[in-house]
């Protein structure tokens, strides 16, 4: 996000759905508290909101059927501290389970297979993003390598062709010196 922008993406939800997601400052070192990530409903009611957080999930069962708005704001145009963030996040939308009346156990075996199921999302996503981030480290290493070898090449070059053109000035040097 550039300094002052506010991105916002829209999530088409049915009632009761259940709603989840994560997002993360890619760069942690910069200071992340101009960073805010909201998540209103299609009424305008602010859902979930989080401020100066470099990292965080939420989930939530959307109230009603309609559009969700998820935005993230790296600060706004009249107070923004000048620095671009690159910003991951994911977002899932999923259907709830049906209500089976007085089967309770069988409500919170659903339930339970419902959080382990999102906990296996965020998890999916996460490794997702860090295999993406160690592929273009070893990118960069690897142009890096090839970069120091050429130049320690030249350097060997420039080396051996300064000594061999001192060797032949110190021959004609000393050469000069006996006809004199």
């Amino acid at each position: 996000l550039e300094a002052g922008a506010r991105e916002c993406f829209m999530l088409e939800v049915e009632a009761k759905a259940a709603v989840a997601g994560n997002f993360e400052v890619i760069k942690p070192n910069n200071n992340a508290k101009p960073l805010a990530v909201t998540v209103t409903s299609a009424a305008k009611a602010v859902l979930y909101e989080s401020r100066g957080s470099p990292e965080g999930t939420f989930a939530f069962d959307a109230p009603d059927a309609g559009i969700l708005d998820l935005c993230l704001a790296n600060g706004n145009k009249d107070k923004s501290d000048g620095i671009t963030r690159a910003v991951g996040f994911a977002a899932r939308v999923t259907s709830t389970h049906v209500d089976l009346g007085d089967a309770g156990s069988l409500t919170e075996v659903l339930e339970f297979a419902e959080q382990l199921n999102e906990g296996l999302l965020t998890l999916t996503d996460h490794q997702a993003y860090m295999r993406q981030r160690e592929a273009t480290h070893r990118k960069v290493i690897q142009t890096t390598k090839t970069r120091v070898y050429y130049w320690t090449c030249l350097e060997v070059l420039v080396l051996v062709g300064l000594a061999i053109w001192q060797i032949i000035y110190i021959r004609a040097f000393f050469e000069t010196k006996r006809r004199i």
